[in-house]
C-alpha cells in the first residue's frame, strides 16, 4: 500500500510538471458588437474548443460590453468590459460547454455571444514532437520581412505540422503548413506586407503548441 501511494503521489507531481506544458493562452478580442478569438474576425460570436488547463483572457477593444456566463451555475459573475477594466482572465480546469454573451448588445446564441467548448488534453503529440527534437526558426531576427523559417526534425514523425504567426496581443496574423520533408534550406516566407514590430511564432503539431518564438520586423 505504501508503495502505490508513494507511486500515485509521484505520478501526480509528473502531470503536474507537465500541466503547464499543455496549457495554452488564449485572447479573445472584445469590441463594438464582437468577440473575435483566433481566427475570427468577421462574426459577432466567437465559438471555440479549448482543453482543459487553457487560459483565456477577454481583452478590450472598444466600447462596453459587460460579459455573462450563460452556464448553470455561472462559470463567473459578469464582468465588465470597458476601458476601465480592460481585461478578464479565467483558467478552464472543467471540462463542458462555456456560453456567455455581452449583456448590451447580445444574448444566449444571440448577436454578441461566445461558447467555449473545454475537452481532455492530448498531449501526446507534442510531448512525442518534444522527445523526438522538432525545432523550428525564423530567420533572419531581426528582419525587413523577408525571412526563411527552418524547420529539423531528429527523428520522423507523422502529423500535421503548421508555423502560426500572432501579434503581441495574441492576434493569429498568419498560418503555414509545414511538411516534415522541409529540407533545410528552408521556406521563404515574405512578411513585408505586416508592420513593424514584435511577433511571436509558434510550431504546431496537430493543433498543439510545442516551441514559440519571438519575431523582430523592422521596416
Amino acid at each position: 500500500m505504501k508503495l502505490f501511494t508513494r507511486s500515485l503521489a509521484a505520478l501526480l507531481l509528473l502531470v503536474a510538471s507537465l500541466a503547464p506544458s499543455w496549457a495554452v493562452n488564449i485572447t479573445i478580442l472584445v469590441g463594438n458588437n464582437y468577440y473575435h478569438g483566433p481566427n475570427n474576425t468577421n462574426s459577432d460570436s466567437d465559438v471555440r474548443i479549448i482543453t482543459v488547463g487553457d487560459v483565456v483572457t477577454w481583452t478590450w477593444v472598444a466600447g462596453s460590453h459587460p460579459t455573462m456566463s450563460d452556464s448553470s451555475p455561472a462559470a463567473w459573475a459578469t464582468f465588465p468590459m470597458n476601458s476601465a477594466s480592460p481585461t478578464f482572465t479565467r483558467t478552464f480546469n472543467t471540462v463542458g460547454i462555456f456560453p456567455y454573451h455581452c449583456t448590451s448588445h447580445g444574448g444566449p446564441n444571440l448577436g454578441q455571444y461566445g461558447s467555449l467548448d473545454v475537452r481532455v488534453a492530448t498531449p501526446t503529440a507534442t510531448l512525442d514532437a518534444r522527445s523526438a527534437g522538432i525545432t523550428v526558426n525564423v530567420f533572419p531576427n531581426p528582419s525587413r520581412g523577408q525571412v526563411t523559417v527552418q524547420f529539423e526534425q531528429k527523428q520522423k514523425l507523422s502529423g500535421d505540422y503548421k508555423l502560426r504567426l500572432n501579434n503581441i496581443i495574441g492576434q493569429e496574423i498568419r498560418t503555414f503548413a509545414l511538411k516534415p520533408e522541409l529540407t533545410s534550406a528552408g521556406l521563404p516566407l515574405d512578411l513585408t506586407d505586416l508592420r513593424a514590430g514584435v511577433y511571436f511564432y509558434s510550431l504546431l503539431v496537430d493543433g498543439k503548441v510545442v516551441t514559440t518564438k519571438r519575431l523582430v520586423l523592422q521596416n
